[in-house]
């Protein structure tokens, strides 16, 4: 029923003549738009005034009555004429209108409806306000009638709206212009129409209902009965009352309403796609109000913050985020304060508290303003980059690892150039003084050979340890392993290796009990002699190198201690890497191709032992090998050095 009213107001508003409602007590209750402008006066200010306000005093009364209850005693003698009178503006200007007055219900229900029709402003007033007596010449009467019925039908072929009167059959009597064109029907077709015959129930239900003295609407899509043309229209129906108040028809007011269909179903495809792009997207998409509270947010925005999107709506970030909260309502204060977005502002969840794991978050925050420039919140995107930062961590550690890969290339060929060339140089001039000397018939000194011969073994041992790592990358280093006697094995190794001690010192501290290991005693001495070796290179002012070989349980302990140069502690893990050289050793000041160790390591572990190394700088390093016994089972060493020393 309010809806009804509002409507009937609506239309009473869109009205070119003015209209006024009194109460039993004459007192205002309302008046449309026309009457506000004709009388000057706002609706609120007049709303529950005496209605005699509209008059001048000389007017307001007439034979001892109001001028309202006059005209209401004469309306059955006016049979609906209008009566020209004198209305006065809220500034106090005169204007001449015609009336015509109608009431309806009984006692303090009872309902005063005042329609006027302006004609002219005039200065002074009349005498005689009211229309001429009955007695009159009935040209004038008629002159009257004629020119009023003229004005009422060019208002009715004017309005913007469809507009048609049916009698109590129900049929349509009258339409105006405009319905015919939204109908598409001529007005001999409509006029004279049996509306119930129409078979659409719900608009045969409006009818009855106005029939029976009350309002309806319609809204379907009339289908024209002479063509096929399907109009959606809007129809109010009201009931029409004869002088005695009792209904003798009604008339609708009809509205095409296909723009505001297709504005109503374009809406309602954007809106389906907006909802669609927004629960659909990628990222976190949200909305919260001024009192920053949680409006709307999508299904992606729910699983980051961890919680349904029910559990958001109506709760501030502080309730729904927990500890990060209040950073996250800072950025958004600060957007709602300056009406500036921010953009792309990283937060890491571990730094403001967030519970669960670490995870990496990319937000931003727009201002939501209304056509009128209002604020009405903020719109939120929250990206959960954790994956893509943890990415670019990897391509960046990626790209480190193969710019140090580059670096230990070239590193590894300038020494390996250097490597090679330094033992063929002395190797050339003495199988060039061979050479000279056996020309010359004259005898050979045996320690130009043996030079040469530790020259040329020098390359072989370069070239082999090239040839072992690249089998080891490769998977195809043999071993050929078997029942071997270790302490009789680092005996041997040390006496073969007494040539090149140089000024150092070899001790050898072996158990009194054989040690038995199951290993292949090639590539064993090969570890053990390249460890004498790098003992006797990196102790260059002489000094003990001392060997123990003990049993421990059910492994063989093999350490070679050295009092050299030592090993800083940061690059001890390192040092079984594949062409590693520690920075304090200079490769023109210490040969080698930094292989060594990395073939050492693999030998070892591959016969199910460790290898590791204890160091500091200045005071030499202990390199320790801990291999199975031939009767025990592979196990790990005892780890009393640091963990970080073991490989």
């Amino acid at each position: 029923m309010a809806r009804a009213n509002e409507e009937l107001s609506a239309w009473l508003d869109a009205a070119v003549d003015p209209m006024v409602a009194c109460d039993a007590h004459e007192h205002v209750y309302f008046l449309n738009r026309a009457a506000e402008q004709l009388f000057a006066w706002k609706r609120e200010d007049l709303h529950g005034q005496p209605v005699s306000r509209l008059f001048p005093e000389r007017v307001s009364h007439h034979e001892g009555q109001s001028l309202v209850r006059y005209l209401l005693s004469r309306r059955d003698a006016l049979e609906g004429r209008p009566t020209r009178v004198f209305a006065q503006r809220s500034d106090g200007a005169e204007v001449l209108v015609e009336l015509t007055v109608g009431a309806s219900g009984q006692g303090d229900d009872e309902r005063i409806v005042i329609s006027l029709r302006r004609l002219h402003e005039v200065i002074d007033t009349l005498r005689e306000p009211l229309e001429h007596p009955r007695h009159e010449a009935e040209a004038s009467l008629v002159e009257t009638r004629v020119r009023g019925d003229d004005l009422y039908r060019l208002v009715v072929e004017n309005a913007p709206l469809g507009i048609f009167h049916y009698d109590t059959t129900p049929v349509v009597t009258a339409c105006n212009e405009r319905l015919v064109t939204i109908l598409g029907s001529t007005k001999r077709i409509i006029v004279g129409l049996n509306l119930l015959s129409l078979r659409d129930e719900a608009m045969m239900r409006c009818v009855r209902e106005s029939l029976a003295g009350r309002g309806a609407d319609y809204e379907g899509n009339y289908a024209s009965v002479t063509g096929h043309k399907v109009t959606p229209v809007h129809v109010r129906f009201a009931p029409c009352y004869n002088d005695s108040g009792v209904v003798e028809g009604g008339v609708g007011i009809v509205e095409d309403v296909s723009q505001r269909r297709l504005a109503e179903r374009e809406r309602d495809e954007g809106m389906a796609l907006l909802t669609t792009l927004f629960d659909s997207a990628p990222v976190g998409l949200g909305f919260i109000d001024t009192r920053l509270r949680y409006v709307r947010v999508n299904e992606r925005l729910a699983n980051i913050n961890g919680k349904s999107p029910e559990e958001h709506l109506g709760k501030d970030p502080h309730q729904v985020l927990g500890p990060g909260g209040p950073a996250v309502e800072l950025m958004l204060r600060h957007v709602l304060d300056t009406g500036e977005p921010v953009v792309e502002e990283e937060v890491d969840t571990s730094l403001i508290g967030s519970p669960g794991p670490r995870r990496l978050l990319a937000g931003s925050c727009y201002p939501v303003r209304a056509p009128d420039g209002r604020m009405l919140g903020v719109g939120v995107l929250v990206e959960d980059i954790t994956r893509r930062k943890l990415a670019e961590e990897e391509r960046e550690k990626l790209y480190h690892e193969a710019q140090q890969a580059i670096r230990v290339r070239d590193d590894f060929l300038s020494i390996a150039s250097h490597e090679l060339k330094t033992p063929l140089t002395p190797l050339s001039l003495r199988l060039a003084t061979l050479e000279r000397k056996l020309e010359r018939g004259e005898s050979v000194d045996p320690t130009t050979l043996r030079h040469a011969r530790q020259h040329l073994l020098r390359m072989t041992g370069l070239i082999n340890d090239l040839l072992d790592a690249s089998r080891i990358e490769a998977g195809r280093l043999a071993l050929h392993p078997q029942a071997t006697r270790m302490d009789s094995l680092v005996e041997h190794v040390l006496q073969a290796m007494d040539a090149q001690r140089a000024g150092h010192e070899l001790r050898y501290v072996h158990p009194e009990d054989a040690v038995q290991v199951f290993v292949d005693p090639y590539r064993l001495e090969q570890v053990i002699s390249n460890l004498v070796e790098n003992a006797f290179k990196y102790s260059p002012d002489g000094g003990v190198i001392q060997v123990t070989l003990e049993t421990h349980g059910e492994l063989a302990l093999l350490a070679v201690k050295d009092p050299g140069i030592g090993i800083p502690v940061d690059q001890q893990t390192q040092l079984f890497e594949r062409y590693f050289r520690a920075r304090n050793v200079s490769s023109r000041s210490y040969g080698g191709l930094g292989l060594g160790l990395y073939i050492s390591r693999d030998i070892v572990e591959r016969h199910g032992g460790r290898i590791w190394v204890e160091s500091q700088v200045g005071q030499g390093s202990t390199f320790h090998i801990a291999l199975p016994l031939l009767s025990g089972t592979s196990a790990h060493p005892a780890v009393s050095q640091p963990d970080q020393h073991v490989h």
